[in-house]
């Protein structure tokens, strides 16, 4: 039988260790979701003093045979109501199930609007094929992700560029940033350097055209 992966956030805190993690951009983040942003680091740290558990807090759960990373609702004595970000209520648990705290969390790097990353990934285009003085049909390639990527922002609109079609897919905005700051860290060294700059971005189209999709399929469900 193989054996089960170590969770490296439970690990620490059994040791009595605090924990940092950066919230991965996109993603379901589930009953969390209107509590807990993409991209936030967040440091679980033990508790060591009950009295330190408010209400509001953080906090990793023992529940059942799991665990669960919620919100402590109300205390009654030395007993916690633990409910989600959505307004659901899980349950009361004893100060022994409460298995550490969020202690401290640090917001990510404001997002560009989505004009200000095109008009980035336009510059970024242009630089890289003035620098390797690129054949006619790559920079072609190049320049085609950019317009295709300003064609669905229209067609998307503005007022959803930062909505989530799905709570498990990441909004146009979203995809766009990654794109963004994966093209502003291709490595200057890598030969491949200008095709793995066209697959980002294509993948990022894709991406783009699938989220289009979603809406106007869902806007056809509503008449």
């Amino acid at each position: 039988m193989a054996k089960q992966k170590k969770d490296p956030l439970l690990e620490a805190l059994k040791e009595g260790r605090s924990y940092t993690w950066t919230v991965p951009e996109g993603g379901n983040l589930a009953s969390m979701r209107k509590a807990v942003k993409h991209g936030q680091t967040l440091t679980m740290s033990p508790v060591t003093d009950r009295v330190e558990i408010q209400v509001g807090d953080f906090v990793l759960v023992k529940w059942h045979q799991s665990d669960i990373f919620h919100i402590v609702g109300e205390i009654q004595n030395d007993q916690y109501l633990i409910v989600n970000s959505l307004g659901k209520v899980n349950g009361w648990v004893g100060k022994q199930e409460i298995l550490g705290k969020i202690t401290n969390i640090i917001e990510p790097e404001p997002r560009p609007d989505v004009l200000t990353m095109l008009d980035q990934l336009k510059d970024a285009c242009l630089d890289l094929i003035e620098q390797e003085q690129l054949a006619l049909e790559d920079a072609q390639r190049l320049l085609s992700i950019v317009d295709h990527l300003q064609w669905y922002a229209n067609r998307i609109g503005a007022k959803r560029w930062d909505t989530t079609p799905r709570d498990n897919i990441w909004s146009f905005q979203q995809n766009l940033w990654r794109l963004t700051r994966q093209t502003k860290n291709v490595d200057s060294q890598n030969p491949d350097k200008v095709y793995c700059f066209i697959d980002l971005g294509k993948r990022c189209v894709g991406l783009a055209s699938e989220i289009f999709l979603i809406f106007e399929n869902d806007a056809r469900k509503l008449k």
